[in-house]
């Protein structure tokens, strides 16, 4: 009798377990399947499969030789009425995987002393991936103001301007497995006027068309080095030849060296803080542009400056 009872309490015992297990492993699917789900990216909606936003915005900081309110230029004076946020919004439609016709609206925030906004107009032109490599990436936008008055901005309406054609666009070399890179701001452009001696109410103050500008070719190349996977150095410089309606000839515009650190805070947004600042190879060039022998110290010039960037959708 006991020798039957435990047989039956066995059998039961390895049922229990046998369903136990066979449930375990059940239920482990389940959880498989929603783990692999989980590391699919999130499906776009049909506005960001047919549309875009992103967002540059310049801050313009306090000096370190001037007042905390004044940013200076590179001839150590200030170079506007106060610190200021220079902002470029772009709003896309995508008309293919790589590019999308894009609508840049610029503004400028003076945001001490007398707050002031100042628009700038908007560009029109196409953006997106333009040249690409294995390693290597040119994206960005060729764009250009429309001589339309009711959206033409505050700057080009009184400076009569017709078109300027140019790029803004970013140079991104990033060898794989390495912690350097190579990055450049690229932003050639030129300008067209209906009325070459028209100029702004800005231009007034800082030499008339001698600040009235015909033709730009700027870079802004830097090294960078990869702290970890969102903080990384950079070190860089700024290379610009150009050419101002009242110089008889184009020359090279001052070269301030910056250096700072990158915080890529997510994939839709990054912050870079850095210091700028000329360097004593600018001195002729604040000799020439202050008329005086004795211009103030490059040291003057330093500031910090700050540089936000990201996507909206």
């Amino acid at each position: 009798m006991q020798m039957r009872l435990w047989r039956c309490l066995n059998s039961r015992i390895r049922a229990v377990i046998f369903l136990t297990g066979l449930l375990a492993s059940s239920s482990a699917l389940p959880s498989t399947e929603t783990s692999s789900e989980m590391e699919r990216p999130p499906e776009k909606n049909w506005v960001e499969r047919n549309f875009g936003m992103n967002y540059n915005s310049f801050f313009y900081g306090p000096g370190l030789g001037l007042p905390l309110d004044l940013p200076p230029g590179m001839t150590g004076a200030p170079a506007d009425t106060g610190l200021n946020f220079f902002n470029l919004v772009s709003v896309k439609w995508k008309f293919s995987e790589r590019f999308a016709l894009d609508v840049q609206f610029r503004n400028q925030l003076v945001v001490t002393n007398q707050w002031e906004f100042r628009h700038q107009g908007q560009r029109f032109g196409i953006s997106g991936t333009l040249l690409k490599g294995d390693d290597w990436s040119l994206s960005g936008a060729v764009n250009s103001d429309m001589p339309i008055r009711a959206i033409l901005g505050q700057i080009p309406s009184e400076r009569k301007l017709l078109a300027n054609p140019g790029m803004f666009a970013t140079f991104n070399y990033a060898p794989k497995g390495s912690d350097w890179s190579l990055f450049a701001l690229l932003a050639p452009r030129m300008w067209i006027y209906s009325d070459r001696e028209a100029v702004a109410i800005q231009d007034v103050a800082n030499g008339g068309t001698r600040n009235k500008p015909e033709y730009s070719i700027y870079m802004n190349p830097s090294v960078n080095y990869a702290l970890n996977e969102k903080v990384g150095f950079r070190l860089g410089t700024t290379i610009e030849y150009r050419k101002n309606i009242g110089w008889e000839s184009g020359r090279r515009n001052f070269m301030p060296m910056e250096v700072g650190v990158t915080y890529a805070l997510s994939p839709k947004f990054n912050i870079y803080t850095y210091l700028l600042t000329s360097t004593p190879l600018d001195d002729s060039l604040r000799r020439a542009q202050l008329k005086t022998d004795n211009p103030p110290s490059w040291t003057q010039t330093a500031s910090i400056n700050l540089w936000l960037s990201g996507t909206i959708f």
